[in-house]
This record gives C-alpha cells, structure tokens and sequence, in this order.
C-alpha cells in the first residue's frame, strides 16, 4: 500500500499546517490550563473558509468529495499544533448528518452551525449500547455525554436505546451543561441505527487518531531538540546512550503509529465491497489501541527527557500529552479497543495487533 501524498493532498497539508500555526497558542503560561481551551468561532470560520468541515462529502451536498484521507491529515497539522478545536467530533456528527441526507449538513459545511456528538454517558465507561437513553416516538428521555464542552453547539447527535437496537438522533436546541446534555422530553429526529452510528465512529477515531499522530510527531521534534542543545558535564546530553535510545523508542512508536492512522484513513476511504471488504471495526480498533499505547509512551518520555522543564505549564510538551490523554479516552479507550480485538481472535489463524 502506497502511503504517499498526492500533490493536492500536499497542498491541502501545507494550506493547513499555515493555518494551524497561525492558531496555535503564544502563551501558556497566562494560567491557560492545559485541557481543553474555549470554542473560537473566528477559528472554526476559518475552517469553513478552507472547506475542511466539507473535505468528507460529496460536492452535491456542498462537500468537497475528498475522503477520510483528507480528514486525517489536516487533523495530523491540527494536532500538531495544539489546535483544540472539536474538528475530529464535528466531522463525526456530520457523518450520522450524511447519512441521513440531513439538509442541516449544508450548514455545518459552511460553518453556520455547529453540531457535535453526545454518545457518552455520565459516571459510566464507555459503551455504543446508549443504556442511558430512551426513545419514544420523536422524543428522548436521559442524559448524555459529550468530548468537550458543549455550550457553542447548535444541535447534538446523540443515541438512544430503541428495543434491542440502538438509533442516531439529531437534537436541536439542546439543554446542555458543560459537556452533559439533558434530553428528557427533548425533540428529536432519528438519522439512522448502527450502522450510522458505526461510520460516524469509525470517522471520528480515525480522525482524532490523525490529531494524536501530530501532537506525537511534535512532542518528538522538541524532545530530540532539546537532547541537542541542553548541556551536562559540557556536552549535549544527547550524547548520553540511554537518552537517545529512549528518544529512539519514541521514534518507533510515531512511526508504527503513522502506518496504521494511514491505512486506517485508506481503509474508510476505501472499504472494499463483498468478499473483499476489510473489517473496519478491527482496523480502527487496532489503531486506536497503538494511538492509546504509543501516544502514553511519547508523551511520557517527552516530560521526563525534558526534565524539570517538561513539568511546567508553560511549555508545549505537557499540553501535547495531555491532549493525547484525553484521545485515548474518547470513543472507547485503549483497554476497550484491545477486548474488541481479542474478542474476535477466535476468527483468524494467527493475529498480530501491530
């Protein structure tokens, strides 16, 4: 599999990586914490006058007929530089509106709304089975849960249990409360069942996996930069065998983490049909399970190679790990994503998680 960029995904990657930068945080040491950071609409517009909100949809939906691929490496430039904003989360929310021909998907391409997902629940692990929530006609009963704050969203997608199956709403106007959501009488209009709720899924990990991708090939730049210019006993410290060994464990781990966001971006763009078709579930799985693995290794070694200056707020490290923290406990966290693999094993003759 070739995972070369074309020269128009190189473009799209340079015109984001512009954008991005100029978005990055100047200074963290204002009592900024390092989670996540208020929604900036003047960004997000900024996204809609680029068409990354319309990368994964077909131009006659005001899309711009791209794929997963395209999603994944904007979100690789995103990550990378700290951008915080729900980009991963919306375009999942925008995937259950596709589905469902939900002429509200015109507007969140044109970043006239926002709409974001709530498929968690409060004081619970996380689970697709939406045990919380209940639907009765047109309207839902309970509470749920989003990534981030949801005050700035204009409408949620949500799931509720429907009998022994699960369905996509789309809730306008929410009652929200930070991140929680309360829906009992709520309004809403079904976008579909599992099968939304799987491809919304599978591009909202697919996504944030392309997020962490970045927030760890970053964390590795200023760590091998550090290893070069800070000194002791007069030489720079990446002299030192066991630093740059474990600067190289970070670099594997970036690297191995690179082919599977890759080819799980690949593979959704282009599943197969038939006998053929690859089994995305697994695929994103995997890849979340080396995002959650490999992310935790990098973001560790970046704050205790850096050393006393890692820990502080002010410096970038500490808040690329805490974002890569926070991936890995969205959508279902490493040790989920590992039991669904394991759970399926009994399916092949031999199995390598790498």
């Amino acid at each position: 599999m070739d995972f070369t960029p074309t020269e128009e995904q190189r473009a799209l990657q340079s015109a984001v990586r512009d954008l991005a930068s100029s978005l990055t945080p100047k200074d963290t040491g204002s009592g900024a914490p390092a989670g996540p950071q208020p929604f900036d609409a003047d960004a997000w517009g900024k996204f809609a006058e680029m068409g990354l909100l319309g990368l994964a949809f077909a131009e006659e939906k005001g899309g711009f007929g791209a794929s997963a691929i395209e999603v994944t490496l904007a979100a690789v430039e995103l990550g990378a530089a700290r951008v915080t904003l729900p980009y991963a989360d919306a375009m999942a929310a925008a995937t259950a509106l596709d589905a469902a021909n939900s002429p509200l998907l015109a507007d969140v391409i044109s970043g006239e709304k926002l709409v974001l997902t709530a498929f968690g629940e409060s004081g619970a692990t996380w689970s697709r089975a939406a045990s919380a929530r209940t639907a009765s006609g047109s309207e839902l009963a309970g509470e749920a849960r989003g990534n981030t704050d949801l005050s700035s969203a204009d409408a949620i997608v949500t799931t509720a249990g429907t009998g022994d199956d699960v369905g996509v709403y789309l809730v306008e106007s929410p009652t929200v409360d930070g991140p929680k959501v309360t829906l009992d009488g709520a309004p809403a209009t079904r976008l579909g069942g599992r099968e939304v709720l799987e491809a919304a899924l599978a591009l909202g990990n697919v996504g944030q996996c392309g997020e962490a991708l970045g927030a760890m090939g970053a964390a590795l730049t200023l760590t091998v930069e550090y290893l070069k210019t800070r000194k002791q006993f007069g030489v720079p410290i990446m002299r030192f065998q066991t630093l740059t060994q474990r600067a190289a464990d970070m670099y594997v781990g970036v690297e191995l983490t690179r082919s599977a966001v890759l080819y799980a971006a690949m593979a959704l763009a282009d599943p197969g049909e038939g006998d053929d078709a690859l089994d995305l579930d697994a695929i994103v799985s995997r890849t979340k399970y080396l995002v959650g693995t490999y992310g935790r290794l990098v973001g560790q070694e970046a704050i205790q190679l850096h050393g006393g200056i890692g820990m502080t707020a002010e410096y970038a490290v500490g808040h690329y790990t805490s974002r890569l923290a926070t991936i890995e406990r969205t959508f279902g966290d490493t040790r989920q994503h590992l039991a669904a693999l394991a759970a399926g094993v009994g399916d092949h003759t031999s199995v390598d998680v790498v």
